[in-house]
């Protein structure tokens, strides 16, 4: 029974109601309740409709319906018992320690931050691979290029960052050159790339990586799927300061591994250029995936206010994050190349292998301990990547909806968990990996595109401007608008449909969310 498209209708009408009604209206802890009864009447009637268990899903379904209704009664009545409960159960303490803490953080935990949402050991093991497959042995130039490239956009981003010290980040520094209006466009247009980021890349671990390496049967893959969320979920509500000290080690081990498995192929291979011979346009598009390799060091624009040094810290940070994994990635291309004998047909065989060539020399060159390891690590490292964005999306959700940080971490949480139940409901995790990483990349390039175009107004504010800052709008905003345009031409269905929704959606989100101002933003 295939109920993949009704079940991501669902859950988004599910999801949606709930955000816009936390949005307008603060529920009662009663209401929130009410609400994840219908959440799991909604995902146990899917479940067991998708076994064929229809009587029992509608029995099931009448008695979660009883058991809310019998609640709404008991509130009325009990209405002295709740707030004790809710007490009792440290929501409240928890509200105040989540609450973002002026200049809290030092610097390396920052650096962390955009490291870890780079994903280095993830980027060399899996992502190069998209390079390789375009422009094969010429990667190690095309990765040189690549950071080239990308440049433009940490440049913009790190003279954005140094004065907009905020935990809005995208949001606030598109706001803060242009209007409200087109910050919260951009704002939610970021938003909706970094919560379907989320289950794209936990959706991609689960259903793509771990099954092609690991003998895992579909009801533990389903497992997995469902509990990374809550895992994640869990370690953000412990603080800020966990899951950064953890990016931090993670990260750190990832590069030494890294290094170790280079040093190791360079000193049986030698050194020697690498051949250099493929198309113009497979050359650049290449380059283009290893600049794409590199995004999402951006995630520490949303510890700008908790960041000790404020813009200061968070711009140097965020270029030393981008300079580290550039060497790293540049460094990978090369030795993963020369594994590869340094030619084309190298490359072609290498990939006719494995999907994951660092796995797969880390095997080859330091045998199956280190590989081990290795492995270990990489699914650490894609993680990792998903913490970043978590952390970054939870202080995004702050500044966009005025919430208390408990509620924006519930708020992602329950869209985080919506599309990973999908996925493990039916079993169709390529083609959700598919779909979320459409609109991940659309929305993401979109609103960058718009943080470029609105930059030369933001340097006007600010500094002085001249032909330079110009000429780096432009060719950051070219350089997103190209990324939108590759994701969405030629048409391909479903997925082109996808990313035009998505990009509407975000649109109509940031246009509505400045309409209701005055319901919507009620915090001091």
């Amino acid at each position: 029974m295939d109920i993949l498209i009704p079940a991501l209708i669902g859950g988004f009408i599910i999801t949606t109601a709930f955000i816009t009604y936390y949005m307008i209206k603060k529920p009662s802890f009663a209401d929130t309740l009410i609400f994840y009864a219908i959440y799991a009447a909604y995902y146990m009637g899917l479940i067991l409709i998708y076994f064929d268990v229809i009587p029992l899903a509608i029995i099931t379904a009448s008695l979660i319906i009883i058991a809310v209704l019998a609640w709404k009664f008991l509130k009325k009545i009990h209405k002295l018992i709740l707030k004790p409960t809710y007490n009792l159960l440290c929501i409240v303490n928890i509200d105040k320690r989540l609450e973002p803490k002026k200049e809290s953080i030092p610097k390396y935990l920052v650096v962390a931050q955009s490291l870890s949402s780079i994903a280095p050991l993830g980027s060399v093991s899996a992502y190069l691979t998209f390079a390789f497959q375009s422009s094969l042995a010429s990667t190690f130039y095309a990765s040189i290029l690549g950071v080239l490239i990308y440049l433009l956009w940490v440049v913009l981003g790190y003279n954005y960052s140094k004065i907009v010290a905020t935990t809005g980040g995208i949001y606030d520094f598109a706001k803060t050159a242009s209007t409200e209006t087109v910050g919260k466009v951009a704002g939610w247009l970021y938003w909706i790339s970094y919560a379907i980021y989320l289950p794209s890349v936990t959706t991609y671990l689960t259903g793509i990586v771990l099954p092609s390496i690991l003998g895992i049967s579909s009801i533990e893959l389903a497992i997995i799927e469902i509990a990374i969320p809550i895992i994640l979920t869990t370690l953000l509500i412990s603080g800020i300061k966990p899951p950064l000290f953890y990016a931090l080690i993670t990260s750190s081990i990832e590069i030494i591994l890294i290094t170790i498995l280079g040093i190791k192929v360079i000193s049986i291979t030698g050194v020697k250029l690498p051949e250099y011979n493929v198309p113009q346009y497979d050359f650049w598009s290449g380059a283009l995936a290893v600049a794409f390799t590199l995004a999402g060091g951006g995630a520490s624009f949303f510890l700008g206010y908790e960041a000790k040094g404020r813009g200061k810290t968070v711009g140097s940070s965020y270029l030393m994050a981008f300079s580290i994994s550039s060497i790293v990635v540049i460094f990978a291309s090369y030795f993963e190349t020369a594994a590869a004998g340094f030619s084309n047909s190298g490359i072609s065989n290498l990939l006719s292998i494995t999907q994951y060539p660092g796995f797969y020399m880390s095997q080859e060159y330091l045998g199956s301990a280190f590989s081990t390891i290795f492995f270990i690590f990489t699914v650490n490292s894609l993680l990792g990547s998903a913490i970043a964005a978590y952390v970054a999306l939870s202080r995004l959700t702050y500044s966009l909806t005025s919430r208390k940080m408990i509620t924006s971490i519930i708020i992602v949480a329950l869209f985080f968990l919506t599309f990973n139940l999908i996925a493990s409901i039916t079993g169709q995790y390529c083609l959700i990996y598919q779909y979320t990483t459409e609109a991940s990349l659309v929305t993401l390039f979109s609103s960058h595109a718009i943080v470029s175009a609105v930059y030369p107004l933001f340097v006007r504010k600010f500094y002085r401007l001249n032909l330079s800052s110009t000429l780096l709008a432009i060719s950051s905003t070219v350089l997103m608008a190209y990324g939108l345009y590759s994701n969405l031409i030629p048409y391909e269905y479903p997925d082109t449909i996808i990313g035009i929704i998505s990009l509407i959606s975000g649109i109509i989100l940031g246009i509505l969310s400045n309409i209701l101002k005055p319901i919507l933003y009620r915090k001091s």
